[in-house]
């Protein structure tokens, strides 16, 4: 009898091959996909994906490869759990990645549950991460194609998720994967890439939290010393490490140093202001191998603060309530409050992960 596997299915080249290559691989497969939002949200832009033609897309890669194909309806669950989360981010100065939460809160949730629900024994998806299993114990580790390598996003997989979860793209180079689209004869083999965040395909973020929310509470834009220097129009324009936008003539270039919710202030300073050798992170997500408790410290390891930073050698020490200090080797530019600090091993395992305050 054929194992059940439910692919979910973005309507995108990689999704759609990763159905193929499961089918061929004997699999009974089953495609869904999300939608996330409906054709009169007039807050996301029409090009979102997960959205009308994304849908189509998938529908039709389905037929031409005689699985079945269903699309449901997650609008609400995703407007309340990433969508939400990400203005509320922003309105405590905070810099969100919602494509964390989706694949926390939504595909590896939602999706999960739904899929036991069909009576799968897998979820597959279309993401660049490999997954190994040595004496039993299943790690996640950066994918072959470290261009496309998506493991930053899933440093909050719960560990016993994992035994459920399949990633057949992790040992291939997106070029192959486009051979690939083209040796099944699928229509969407030579589809374009999605860019930026799948609600905000423009990328224009401010116009969409003030679509959503009416942001724009003016505060002062000031220096380290405490001395204002210009005003803004809302802290949720701003991010560590920005310098557009800050309209300040001081001779020297100044940058996004601290954005303070409590007193609406921007602060700002010259670029050596944005190193930072130590931060405080919450929600660790351990993935490594055995378990870990507080007061243990995992030293020598690899750590990322943004998706695309080269990582740094560091320390990350354990605290209570799943809270952990991070200790860099060498200082890094750019640490944001709401980013993900994602730690590493050195043969690429993936440890973990939590969320930088």
């Amino acid at each position: 009898m054929k194992q059940r596997i439910v692919v979910a299915m973005s309507g995108g080249v990689d999704s759609s091959v990763v159905a193929c290559i499961l089918k061929e691989q004997g699999y009974e497969v089953i495609g869904i996909t999300l939608q996330l939002y409906k054709s009169n949200n007039e807050l996301v832009n029409k090009k979102a994906c997960c959205a009308g033609q994304d849908i189509y897309d998938a529908k039709e890669v389905a037929r031409k490869i005689d699985i079945p194909h269903y699309v449901l309806d997650y609008e609400e669950k995703f407007n309340d759990l990433v969508i939400k989360n990400f203005v509320e981010s922003y309105q405590k100065g905070e810099t969100p990645i919602p494509c964390i939460q989706c694949n926390q809160y939504i595909k590896f949730s939602e999706l999960l549950n739904t899929a036991k629900g069909y009576g799968a024994k897998y979820l597959a998806t279309g993401h660049y991460i490999k997954m190994k299993n040595k004496n039993n114990n299943i790690g996640l580790y950066i994918a072959d194609d470290t261009d496309k390598d998506q493991s930053y996003f899933m440093f909050q997989t719960k560990k016993e998720d994992m035994p459920f979860l399949k990633f057949p793209l992790g040992n291939l180079k997106k070029s192959l994967t486009r051979q690939l689209a083209e040796k099944y004869e699928i229509p969407v083999a030579n589809k374009p890439e999605s860019q930026d965040i799948c609600f905000i395909p423009d990328g224009n973020y401010r116009g969409f939290l003030k679509k959503y929310s009416g942001f724009g509470i003016k505060g002062n834009i000031i220096d380290v010393q405490g001395n204002i220097l210009a005003t803004h129009d809302g802290i949720e324009n701003y991010t560590v490490g920005q310098r557009k936008y800050l309209k300040i003539a001081t001779g020297k270039p100044q940058y996004v140093i601290k954005i303070v919710k409590e007193t609406n202030t921007v602060v700002v300073g010259e670029k050596s202001k944005l190193e930072l050798e130590s931060f405080e992170v919450s929600n660790f997500n351990w993935l490594g191998d055995g378990k870990i408790s507080k007061n243990d410290s995992i030293k020598n390891v690899l750590i990322k603060i943004r998706a695309r930073h080269i990582p740094v050698e560091g320390q990350v020490d354990i605290k209570h309530n799943k809270n952990a200090s991070v200790k860099l080797y060498q200082p890094v530019q750019g640490v944001a409050k709401g980013q993900g600090c994602v730690v590493y091993e050195k043969n690429g395992q993936l440890l973990g992960g939590g969320w930088i305050q």
